[in-house]
């Protein structure tokens, strides 16, 4: 597992322990005592789940350290290890290997556990004071989402998912660049170029982005004198009270309801839309810019190709990497609005926003949104002054993030300021996809970068149609789905299910190279293969019908390996949850809801349910019922949707 975003921070966790429910947690905790060591965290450094691999569930390697620390012979010390352990009532059997303490569980004991503790609940968190603020998707109000953008909204939003599920108090925005570049390109385009403002039958999100952004960063190649203009749209904005800033706002909110159409069919919601214009005219920005000068974190260049800029030290021995700040003609590179804007959500300055309420989002949470209006709406929740906040940037911000991060902890202080940068690599084309496209792919080239400035790219919207529509196909054809309503709808289900999962699954510090054909793949470990194991569970639930799913009797159990395989899914589901929280690495719970879809598919091939007696029978019933709680709260958090029929 990669090395953890968020216990790498100041904030260090000692115990890996969440709750009463983790079971796991309670059998390491007994562990570490018995063999002397201070915290779960480092028992876990020598315990290995086998998963029968080895014909045990779990291995210790305690004793190949102590060894070589004391001089001690291997199997000796792996025996008296043995012997320490010999007590647990969890334990049936502890053998040395090879210098390895293999052990096997009491299945009975175990058991026992899990049928207090798999309820609907199991795996939660217990709640904490801890604030969190996640800002994610944020992109320019100047075009239609790609894939490279749901890339970043998906890991946003099943991150916080998942922090809640953890406990954690989340809050969710959406930060809306209205006074950037690629908004003033569209201005320029529309208002000096004389393009139309709008087009029939396009949305405005996608024409403004394919055509008009397009158009006018090809102009200015051919003629570099426009981007006066460009700057004059700038300046306009950032004063604002006038014709341009005014039209600037319409047309930002505009393409903004088409973005938000396109993530809420996504089921990606938010707390919060913030407008960085509003950064300016609150004055979060002077405010900040006065309080850095204050304390000399920024000094104004007075020779040099940074003569006239206000500029941030990163390093301290190069200027030559010195961040601007402030350009020499007074505007503000998005980097200082950016640490405004983090002086904001860590509570760092006197004032707050004003908020109104857009609307009640299908997910049944308000929509609220910062305002220049008077007349605000006062009942607002609490959205700043957090104590971590986590932002999901890609790669190619490291440094603008990297300057943001060092000032705040500058203006900040004594306080510890959690600020998280969360990278993730961005989302390429493969030469197979490119070449669909109609672009021109050198031989050698492993993958095709996307460019929303030269307009080559996958519109979400359209992928997400086209799975769509495959999926339906293959679905008609299914016996359990009847109606052409119902096909069409898990149709829908299954594409975002998918679509979201490709762009989740893998390490987001890798780069996606994204191939149309292989996402259109019907079959495999995805998605559609996860939710194709819940609907045989559910099914096999149904056809038990009347039968009431009762605590087994756990005395004597004699289990097979496909029943202690779920078993142990079953136990390791708090600590995966677990896990993937504290490194916030939503592939590892991925990997984990895959591993358990497998090893159900392996207990259905094997191991006959509905004709099992008497306490068997109920025995596996309450299984498949406990597993399929742990399977939907997986598929929940990582936004694939529950299907019970397919």
């Amino acid at each position: 597992m990669r090395a953890s975003r968020y216990t790498d921070s100041k904030h260090k966790r000692k115990n890996m322990k969440m709750d009463k429910t983790n079971i796991l947690a309670d059998m390491l905790d007994s562990i570490r005592e018995k063999l002397g060591l201070s915290t779960i965290a480092e028992a876990k450094r020598y315990f290995k789940i086998e998963l029968h691999e080895h014909s045990c569930d779990f291995s210790i390697s305690f004793a190949l350290r102590e060894s070589k620390r004391t001089g001690t012979p291997i199997d000796q010390m792996a025996g008296d290890i043995k012997q320490k352990l010999s007590s647990l009532p969890f334990l049936a059997k502890a053998e040395v290997v090879n210098g390895y303490v293999n052990c096997s569980y009491n299945y009975s004991y175990v058991v026992d556990r899990l049928c207090n503790a798999a309820t609907d609940v199991y795996g939660r968190g217990e709640e904490t004071n801890e604030r969190i603020m996640i800002e994610h998707t944020s992109v320019n109000p100047n075009k239609a989402l790609h894939l490279g953008h749901i890339r970043n909204s998906v890991i946003g939003d099943s991150l916080s998912k998942l922090l809640k599920f953890s406990g954690k108090n989340v809050t969710v925005t959406n930060y809306i660049d209205d006074t950037g570049a690629q908004v003033a390109d569209n201005v320029v385009g529309v208002k000096f170029l004389g393009m139309p403002y709008g087009k029939d039958g396009v949305r405005i999100d996608k024409y403004l982005g394919d055509e008009v952004y397009v158009k006018v960063n090809s102009m200015y190649e051919k003629d570099p004198s426009l981007l006066e203009k460009r700057a004059e749209v700038l300046k306009a904005i950032e004063k604002g009270n006038n014709e341009i800033a005014d039209f600037t706002q319409e047309m930002v909110n505009r393409v903004l309801e088409s973005q938000l159409k396109t993530l809420g069919r996504f089921g990606i919601f938010y707390n919060l839309i913030n407008y960085e214009s509003h950064i300016l005219t609150y004055k979060f920005w002077e405010t900040a810019f006065n309080q850095m000068k204050s304390i000399n974190a920024i000094k104004l260049e007075t020779e040099g190709k940074k003569k006239g800029c206000w500029v941030f030290p990163i390093n301290g021995q190069n200027p030559e990497e010195d961040k601007i700040i402030v350009r020499s003609d007074g505007t503000v590179v998005y980097a200082g609005k950016d640490i405004a804007y983090a002086m904001w959500k860590h509570g760092l300055l006197d004032s707050d926003f004003r908020y109104v309420k857009l609307y009640e989002q299908k997910n049944g949470e308000v929509l609220w949104a910062t305002t220049l209006d008077e007349r605000a709406d006062t009942s607002h929740p609490k959205f700043n002054a957090v104590d971590t906040s986590i932002n999901i940037v890609d790669v190619r911000q490291t440094y603008e993030q990297e300057v943001v991060k060092a000032a705040v902890e500058k203006l900040g202080k004594s306080k510890d300021i959690k600020y998280i940068h969360y990278d993730y690599e961005v989302v390429a084309l493969s030469p197979n996809t490119a070449k669909k496209l109609g672009l021109e792919v050198k031989e050698d080239k492993e993958m095709f970068q996307m460019s929303g400035r030269k307009g080559v790219y996958i519109n979400a919207e359209d992928f997400l149609n086209s799975l769509k529509d495959k999926i339906y196909e293959e679905t008609k054809s299914r016996e359990a789905i009847t109606s052409e309503e119902e096909q069409k709808k898990v149709a829908e289900a299954l594409a975002i299910s998918t679509l979201r999962y490709e762009l989740i699954k893998t390490d987001p510090r890798k780069m996606l190279v994204f191939d149309v054909d292989e996402a259109l793949k019907l079959e495999g470990k995805n998605a559609i293969y996860i939710n194709y194991t819940y609907a045989r569970l559910i099914n096999i639930l149904r056809k038990a019908g009347e039968n009431k799913i009762l605590k087994p009797n756990t005395d004597n159990l004699n289990l097979n390996g496909y029943e202690q395989d779920l078993v142990g899914k079953l136990l390791m589901f708090p600590d995966a949850i677990e896990t993937a929280s504290a490194s916030l690495d939503l592939s590892y719970l991925a990997n984990y809801l895959s591993s358990t879809a497998i090893s159900i598919n392996s207990f259905y091939n094997s191991v006959n349910v509905l004709n099992a007696e008497g306490e068997m029978f109920q025995f596996r019933l309450w299984l498949l019922d406990s597993v399929g709680k742990i399977i939907r709260s997986s598929m929940s958090i990582l936004g694939i949707i529950p299907i019970e029929k397919m």
